[in-house]
């Protein structure tokens, strides 16, 4: 999105879109401009004593300096746009030149407006020095009355996120106490086990398995926004500000028990490696041709692959690597730990669980009975039972069937069970993409000398895939969230560790609802960057726009 600067229109256009226009002003387009202004002008000084007394109540929570920043800011842009609202609806909606010329005759028409007095005689009293609240109810309601039914519902949201704010700004920055998450930021992210390595020097420092993937990550990341229509600018700024909120994450002082600085250097390291490949990587793509940009962006879909297991051998090498001496023993699956076991499960889910949805969808299309009738009774027999109760089969029923061949744990096996239930799904997205593949699209291949593979792999599955984006994005959405059931089989994962983390120090002992809603915000966090990823596809593939999909 480009970043411009706030204009008065923008102002203009947001009242608009929650007030609408009055059915009948008393103002020429003009005046109602300058009233507009004057508002907002208003509101700016207003806005002064506000700021000044959350101000105030910030420092008597004795909060920090950038808590009791944001709180002020926040609180006090929120009360300044209901207080905007408010004084255009009193001096902009009611009809002032009928209620000037006759008040009498405009009291008994406008209905509206007296139930509004009566109301406010109620809640503010009769006493004659405060008349003038309920002849501001009076006309707060009758403007209300007279709004047409969309702008009604533009003030109940208005309303609805401003008390929202004010609730939740005032527990984040006042009332909770975050200091359980920093004093256990390494343990959210990289488990128990790694964590202790970190902060404990008689305890083998096992972090050095997790660079590599991060380094190659950042490669195939920087790469793919890097053959994307997103200009470097947008690019570079949304880049920059994600790493210094990494970088200051792990600087951050209050109850840090590290050394930062091993890991503030390597973040640096690639962060900067990664802006100047995709600098280099952006001026290649600009001088290809776009046939020469598609097969980069297959190479990087292999590349994701190979990163996958990757990442699995070097966390736990197998055996015949660490017999013949390339490798030492690494940490079983059951060592792992935090945010890294999520991501490695909806990374399972993303390449092997894709990869075997490919082929059930075919299967399942297939003319011979002998495929077609297995892929069709593991689609549906899967589909058929909740992600729960499959992480549970698996747990209990694999290691008796894999036995004699590999000895299986708990996170493998939760592997495994991504691995089917997220393919089944896929599978029947994909499924009706390849029924609305077109027949001349097949013909035409057939016509060139493709041969039925070649068809199904360059014609039919990139259509499909095409015209599917959404609701594969979607599913993996799902299963994003899905990872957190794997507390229930006792796997530290990233949830698992939040939910007990107030049980680690006696002085942390109330704070349970601060890490579920850091977790909470951080699964939605890559849930909206997957969405937004998906936003930007089916962009660059022209499927944004009305009847996108006939352009496939």
């Amino acid at each position: 999105m480009k970043i411009r600067k706030l204009t008065f229109d923008d102002l203009h256009n947001l009242e608009l879109s929650i007030l609408d226009k009055p059915k009948k002003p008393w103002f020429e387009d003009d005046l109602g401009t300058n009233i507009t202004k004057i508002v907002t002008l208003l509101c700016s000084i207003i806005l002064l004593p506000i700021a000044k007394i959350r101000w105030d109540h910030s420092l008597d929570a004795e909060v920090s300096l950038f808590d009791s920043i944001l709180y002020v800011l926040l609180g006090s842009l929120v009360y300044g746009l209901i207080l905007w609202l408010i004084i255009l609806l009193i001096v902009k909606f009611p009809n002032w030149r009928k209620l000037l010329d006759s008040p009498t005759e405009y009291m008994v028409e406008q209905w509206a407006f007296a139930v509004g007095f009566m109301l406010g005689l109620l809640l503010f009293g009769t006493n004659i020095e405060h008349i003038f609240l309920p002849i501001l109810s009076g006309l707060v309601f009758n403007s209300l009355f007279r709004l047409d039914w969309k702008a009604k519902l533009g003030i109940f949201t208005s309303l609805l996120i401003f008390y929202s704010i004010e609730g939740i700004s005032e527990f984040i920055f006042i009332v909770a106490d975050w200091d359980v998450v920093f004093a256990n930021r390494g343990t959210l992210f990289v488990g128990i086990t790694i964590n202790s390595g970190i902060v404990s020097p008689n305890i083998e420092n096992e972090s050095w398995r997790l660079w590599p993937s991060v380094v190659l990550l950042y490669i195939i990341i920087t790469a793919a926004f890097a053959t994307t229509k997103i200009s470097p600018k947008n690019f570079y700024s949304s880049y920059t500000l994600f790493n210094i909120f990494c970088l200051l994450f792990v600087w951050y002082p209050v109850e840090r028990n590290y050394n930062p600085n091993e890991t503030l250097l390597k973040l640096s390291i690639i962060s900067l490696f990664g802006a100047i490949f995709y600098y280099f990587t952006h001026r290649y793509v600009k001088k290809v041709e776009e046939y020469i940009v598609n097969r980069i962006r297959f190479y990087l879909v292999l590349t994701t692959v190979l990163l996958f297991f990757m990442t699995i051998m070097i966390l736990d090498p197998p055996e015949f690597l660490i017999n013949s001496g390339i490798a030492k023993p690494g940490l079983n699956p059951g060592q792992w730990g935090g945010l890294y076991v999520n991501l490695i499960l909806i990374s399972a889910a993303l390449v092997m669980g894709f990869s075997l949805a490919v082929l059930l969808a075919f299967g399942r299309r297939s003319d011979q009975l002998f495929i077609s009738i297995p892929s069709t009774f593991i689609i549906e027999f899967v589909r058929s039972g909740p992600m729960v109760a499959w992480l549970f089969i698996a747990l209990f029923i694999l290691p008796d069937i894999l036995e004699p061949f590999y000895d299986i744990d708990v996170v493998m096996s939760s592997i495994f069970a991504f691995t089917i239930f997220g393919a089944c799904y896929i599978s029947e997205v994909l499924r009706g993409g390849l029924q609305d593949v077109r027949t001349g699209q097949k013909e035409a291949a057939t016509a060139l000398g493709l041969s039925s593979t070649q068809i199904k792999l360059y014609v039919e599955l990139p259509s499909a895939i095409r015209t599917t984006i959404p609701a594969i994005v979607s599913i993996f959405i799902g299963l994003w969230k899905d990872t957190t059931l794997l507390y229930l089989l006792g796997v530290l994962d990233f949830f698992y560790i939040a939910r007990i983390l107030p049980n680690t120090e006696f002085r942390f002992g109330d704070n349970y609802i601060e890490p579920l809603l850091f977790a909470a915000t951080l699964f939605w966090l890559f849930a909206f960057i997957l969405s937004r990823i998906s936003l930007k596809i089916e962009e660059g593939l022209g499927l944004v726009r009305e009847g996108g999909g006939e352009m496939t």
